[in-house]
């Protein structure tokens, strides 16, 4: 894979197929592929057995509290045509000032979709990608070496692990960066990345996340310690974002080993909080 991957607009075949008639705008985040066409958005579809399986566990979520975006079938009724996955576009925007309200909507989506049956395709996800190696090291499912770079900082979180006992389920594996906030409608959940891992994980990510990328206080921390052993899944949630580091530099040649430093700070207090 280059450095990063090159942008591809989807083809006029595909934006017929889902009836994208307004003018492409691409957007920012995730790998940067997603576009907009009106209330569309488009965005490449990797695996279609799993693109299929997200969007009718979508379609069957009841919402409580929030909104999820709905796939939007292609001309002949398929989720995928051509590669590329078609969701409604929902109003809202990221909103960093709004932590203590992700985790808790977090924990409640969570409860929402405690009942999904796990998926076969699950069994079949290949090593050809940072976050699967980096979820899988997290859970002691994966031998990995770190990078020499990385190394020492893995040890000093791997020294805070201890076993979780909590059930896994279908969760939302990178939670935080995908809710939209607006006025006058209930939060949106888009995006949906799917683990198979305890709930509670889910809301490690993004205590991790909104602290390292952010700026957020460690006392958003206080906001999930109701959580029992939340200090286990806060570690594993931050091991797993510093092997992502890791993987990603070895598979595809990125430059992300310098973003090390900022992850620093929260595994010193990581390290305090399971002492």
């Amino acid at each position: 894979m280059p450095a990063r991957r090159a942008f591809e607009p989807p083809p006029d075949e595909v934006l017929r197929a889902f009836g994208a008639s307004e003018p492409l705008e691409r957007l920012r985040g995730g790998q940067g592929q997603a576009v907009r066409s009106g209330d569309l958005i488009l965005k490449p579809a990797q695996d279609d057995e799993r693109t299929r399986w997200v969007a009718d566990v979508c379609e069957r979520t009841h919402l409580d509290g929030f909104r999820l975006p709905r796939p939007v079938h292609a001309k002949d009724g398929r989720f995928v045509w051509s590669g590329w996955q078609a969701w409604e576009r929902l109003e809202g925007e990221h909103r960093a000032d709004r932590w203590p309200e992700v985790v808790d909507l977090c924990v409640r989506f969570h409860e929402q979709i405690a009942d999904v049956a796990r998926p076969d395709w699950l069994d079949r996800v290949g090593l050809d990608d940072p976050w699967t190696i980096a979820d899988k090291v997290a859970w002691d499912e994966l031998d990995f070496r770190p990078h020499p770079t990385i190394a020492p900082v893995a040890a000093r979180l791997r020294r805070c692990l201890r076993k979780i006992e909590a059930p896994s389920q279908l969760i939302h594996g990178d939670f935080g960066g995908n809710v939209l906030f607006s006025d006058d409608l209930p939060p949106a959940v888009i995006d949906l990345s799917p683990y198979w891992r305890p709930a509670a994980f889910a809301v490690g990510v993004v205590v991790a996340d909104a602290i390292v990328w952010e700026g957020a206080e460690e006392d958003l921390i206080d906001a999930a310690r109701n959580i029992e052993g939340f200090e286990q899944l806060l570690a594993r949630a931050e091991l797993r974002r510093i092997i992502e580091l890791d993987a990603a530099h070895r598979l595809w040649g990125w430059d992300t080993l310098g973003e090390l430093d900022a992850h620093l700070p929260l595994i010193a207090i990581i390290e305090a909080l399971c002492r």
